[in-house]
């Protein structure tokens, strides 16, 4: 299949049969919320498949360490970049767009390589700070991974900004079927997490690839310095305001890792430490694809933000309140009983349901007002900080827990006051409140049911 265009693999005609008939209601918001799902059903299922591997829970710790520490790198500035392509890409004329598509590209590589250097050199100093150990197994093979993997981010979203749903639907199967193999059959064949590690390194190699051809097709090989510079100049706020998001949750992971000192203990909170995966993949490609439409008709947009968040209310809190009352006996048969003591965290962790479904950033995405954002952020992350060093003096990991969730709405009611003040927008105006505040009910009644 060549890397530059998926439409001359099918006819005409099958092109025609596949968008009518097996699915014609696949929308790019539909197709990046697909996506956004498969990318968490591979962590889970990654993990589920580790725990059942037979590997120690030690080992999986390292695995885990691993992603954290990547996490920590990466997380910050790829998901600021990629929040200020779609409102940066829109204001362009269809020539800088094209060169935008480039420059983007180039970014992404960049900073790829920066990281790379970084990381390598300065592991002996890093890795100790990050996780409290001296050194962590196969750290060289996944920073070559991150070096290769991170420029292929921007593909669901060039797809997106051409509207090419099923190329993301597509894509979405390939990168994270093959993500999920490369982890667990050398595992299962018994070669084990080092043999997984090199094989996550040549299927990112193979991305980056396939991200140029990408980027050959939709995108012209022009370097623009001005577009450069609008592109950051959006970009910074949204970056820095996810470093203090990632910094609310990493926060955690360190913490634990660091009053512990136990990779045992550190796999425990870790696979308890995860959000209703439905929840954070459909309510961030809805956030996502709602910019564009908020942008062009603010009041439509509202409108359309609280008919569909009603939607998304039907569907995630009563999947939220269903894992509550199965969590339990469901954490030491689907990974193995040494993740037990998992599910409790894992239950206070579904209760970032209820802030998640809010898209306030969104509306202020729309009207270029990142920086409130970021300022809004700097005071969650000073609240997490303060609750989660006394939580877990108090109440241990299930402490550190409850600090992430009341940090969270530090934010989301930090951002809803502010809209109602500077721009009289009410959160009547974009949330069904009568809908919402009945399933908030439902599911914290179903949280203290089950203990």
């Amino acid at each position: 299949m060549p890397v530059s265009s998926w439409d001359q693999t099918f006819s005409p005609d099958m092109r025609s049969f596949i968008t009518s008939r097996i699915h014609p209601a696949l929308t790019t918001t539909r197709a990046l919320q697909l996506f956004q799902l498969m990318r968490q059903g591979a962590v889970i299922g990654t993990s589920i498949l580790l725990a059942k591997s037979g590997l120690r829970t030690a080992d999986i710790g390292v695995y885990e360490m691993l992603l954290y520490i990547g996490t920590i790198w990466t997380f910050f500035w790829v998901n600021g970049l990629l929040q200020a392509m779609t409102p940066v890409f829109s204001k362009l004329g269809p020539e800088d767009r094209k060169v935008f598509i480039f420059n983007n590209f180039l970014i992404f590589c960049g900073i790829a390589l920066l990281l790379f250097t970084v990381l390598l050199t300065g592991q002996k100093y890093l890795v100790p700070a990050l996780t409290g150990l001296p050194e962590v197994p196969f750290f060289g093979m996944f920073c070559l991974f991150l070096l290769f993997n991170l420029p292929s981010y921007p593909v669901e979203y060039i797809f997106l900004l051409h509207k090419k749903p099923w190329h993301i639907a597509f894509w979405g199967m390939a990168t994270f079927g093959l993500q999920v193999l490369a982890v667990f059959v050398p595992v299962w064949l018994g070669y084990g997490l080092g043999a997984s590690m090199a094989c996550l390194a040549t299927l990112a190699a193979g991305k980056w690839l396939f991200t140029a051809g990408v980027v050959a097709r939709y995108g012209r090989w022009q370097i623009r310095r001005a577009i450069i510079r609008q592109y950051l100049t959006f970009a910074w706020p949204l970056i820095l305001n996810v470093l203090i998001g990632n910094l609310v949750l990493m926060f955690d992971f360190w913490l634990v890792g660091w009053w512990y000192r136990d990779e045992a203990v550190f796999a425990v909170f870790r696979y308890g430490a995860r959000e209703l995966p439905l929840a954070q993949a459909l309510a961030t490609a809805l956030g996502v694809a709602l910019i564009p439409r908020l942008t062009e008709d603010l009041s439509a947009g509202l409108a359309d933000m609280k008919a569909m968040t009603r939607k998304l209310f039907h569907i995630l809190f009563p999947v939220t309140i269903l894992f509550l009352a199965l969590s339990k006996p469901l954490f030491p048969l689907v990974f193995n009983p040494d993740f037990t003591a998992s599910a409790p965290i894992f239950n206070i962790y579904l209760l970032l349901t209820a802030s998640r479904v809010l898209l306030p950033n969104s509306i202020l995405l729309s009207k270029n007002e990142p920086q409130v954002i970021l300022w809004v952020g700097l005071l969650e992350l000073f609240v997490k900080i303060v609750l989660g060093f006394l939580f877990i003096y108090y109440w241990g990991l299930t402490g550190v827990a409850w600090s992430a969730v009341l940090a969270f709405w530090v934010e989301k009611l930090g951002l809803m006051y502010y809209l109602q003040k500077r721009h009289g927008i009410r959160v009547a105006d974009w949330l069904d409140q009568r809908w919402y505040f009945g399933y908030v009910a439902l599911m914290m009644a179903g949280y203290w049911l089950v203990g």
